[in-house]
């Protein structure tokens, strides 16, 4: 590789390091319009009224949480298993069945990070709605796949029902105001979803995030409230109308969906330490005495698996597509293209994930071969030219214009492109940088990955390969070999300018590669390698080949 190319590579790798350490962030909602309710005369929004809810005493019901013994309430179904507690209430435990936790423990993976703190909430703003939050929930209704919580606390009867689908990873929440007060109530529906990195997740890229009309606002919850350089920054909330909020990491997200989006709002913020929280709202409007109001969310919660979110997707009438979309919006099709590839070839050809890996890098090399042939070509001409062009540059060196006309004129001689000579030849590397970087995005937005084995002791392609320890430094084999293979790949690359700090600087570079790739998922780093090995194989068959300039 020419110095170009290095660069043109090192940019590229510190674009990818950027886009997957940063990400903008969002602050608290702001009060938009109301939600499903209908205006009254004044136009304030107000609340339907029940029979149950007009024939109530109008004298304040205190709360009974003393009398209320603390429950957690579990609901199944085929994929699912949740766990409600009456305290807050708050939903402490989501299992998926068919995820294991890690490879050396088979039980249903858990969602849930931090059980004290659960990871969904359902708020009704300040002041009077504050005491809701020390009072227990009544369990009035029980079944498997639903569950009822009310709390009554100084006239406000608060119903909160969580229910499961049959199968799959959809769930209803229902939630339920009345105000048995004689006063007019102004609650602010909320739904809080937390995410807390204690260290022991094994969840990459965990954030908090909300989908608005200008896209994803995604924070990272990882060093979330650290006054650190990488603290939590305060930007602008999001404005109705808001599609969905989430926790999620790399391969599996809990999504909340209003029903009706026209008049939510969200915002992702810090909520503590190692601690987000996408909080989707509604506005605060006008309860009056004897009146209920409800809000309807749909929720997912599951694998970001495109078919199944597309599936969900169509059944609630919500995007969600862009949570599972990985990379920038312009190669997104190329990294659709070679996750289906990849998938594809894992079920027609080969049941090895890492086989699969390897013969998406050869079609990919292939692909991309005439641009790489020429670039490859265009420094062993310059290689062979150099003597001269060192000649006219020492004898040259103190007109430039004479130099640039003569050195023009060696191009001519020896039927050499000029543009090529003077750096083209970097021109099909820049090329072929959509295509690595989609098939980056592609390997590390591929959950089929997680815990899927390749041979030997890699038994984990979405994480860290590790052989053996010593004294607690994971010895990596595949960042090792890849290394290797650069330092290898640069030593056969013809260097027409023989500069030795250039030299230095890629021998370098090499190193800093193999400390970058060292935390990568070995996926990614086999990528790498077995890429290297081809490319040393084509600059072995290309500097074998005797390549001259068209003319003597």
């Amino acid at each position: 590789m020419d110095r170009i190319q290095i660069i043109v590579i090192a940019a590229g790798v510190a674009m990818l390091i950027g886009w997957l350490w940063t990400a903008p962030a969002a602050p608290p909602p702001a009060s938009p319009q109301t939600a499903d309710s209908t205006l009254g005369e004044s136009g304030l929004p107000t609340a339907s009224k029940t029979p149950e809810a007009a024939s109530v005493d109008p004298a304040p019901v205190q709360g009974t949480a003393s009398k209320i013994n603390a429950e957690t309430v579990v609901l199944r179904n085929d994929q699912l298993e949740l766990a409600m507690t009456n305290e807050g209430p708050k939903l402490t435990s989501v299992k998926l069945f068919d995820f294991h936790q890690s490879l050396d423990d088979d039980s249903p993976l858990e969602l849930v990070t931090q059980q004290q703190l659960g990871v969904m909430e359902i708020l009704f703003g300040r002041g009077v709605f504050e005491q809701l939050a020390g009072q227990r929930s009544e369990i009035t209704a029980r079944e498997t796949r639903r569950v009822e919580l009310t709390q009554t606390v100084s006239g406000m009867r608060i119903v909160r029902e969580l229910s499961l689908d049959e199968t799959g990873y959809g769930a209803q929440l229902r939630v339920r105001l009345e105000n048995r007060t004689d006063d007019v109530l102004r609650p602010q529906f909320q739904v809080a979803l937390y995410g807390t990195d204690n260290g022991r997740t094994g969840f990459g890229n965990y954030s908090v995030a909300a989908l608005g009309v200008d896209g994803i606002e995604r924070q990272a919850i990882k060093g979330a409230h650290d006054p650190g350089f990488f603290a939590f920054g305060g930007v602008d909330p999001l404005f109705p109308p808001v599609d969905w909020v989430s926790v999620e990491s790399q391969y599996f997200m809990i999504v909340v969906i209003p029903k009706n989006r026209e008049e939510a709002s969200a915002s992702v913020q810090a909520a503590g330490v190692d601690t987000g929280v996408a909080l989707l709202s509604y506005p605060a409007f006008e309860v009056p005495a004897g009146s209920y109001v409800e809000r309807f969310y749909d929720l997912y919660i599951g694998p970001k698996q495109r078919d199944v979110v597309t599936a969900y997707s169509a059944e609630v009438d919500a995007p969600l597509l862009p949570a599972v979309d990985t990379g920038w919006s312009w190669i997104r099709g190329l990294v659709a293209l070679f996750s289906a590839l990849l998938k594809w070839t894992y079920t027609n050809v080969v049941s090895n994930y890492g086989v699969a890996i390897i013969l998406l890098t050869i079609l990919l090399r292939l692909i991309t071969f005439p641009l790489t042939q020429r670039s490859m070509k265009s420094m062993k001409r310059l290689q062979v030219i150099a003597p001269e062009m060192k000649t006219l540059q020492e004898k040259y060196k103190d007109d430039k214009g004479k130099l640039q006309e003569e050195m023009m004129a060696l191009y001519k001689r020896k039927g050499m492109n000029p543009l090529s000579a003077m750096g083209g030849g970097c021109l099909p590397m820049i090329i072929q940088m959509p295509f690595l970087v989609s098939l980056f995005f592609a390997l590390q937005g591929t959950i089929e990955l997680r815990h899927a084995p390749f041979m030997f002791w890699i038994n984990d392609l979405s994480t860290p390969e590790t052989l053996f320890s010593v004294a607690g430094l994971p010895i990596r084999v595949l960042p090792l070999l890849m290394g290797a293979s650069m330092v290898l790949q640069q030593k056969m690359t013809p260097n027409p300018s023989a500069d030795p700090q250039q030299k230095q600087m890629m021998m370098w570079m090499s190193v800093v590669f193999i400390f970058l790739f060292y935390q990568f998922p070995s996926g990614l780093v086999l990528y790498w390698f077995v890429s290297n090995v081809l490319g040393i194989l084509q600059q072995t068959w290309v500097n074998r080949s005797g390549t001259t300039p068209a003319k003597a």
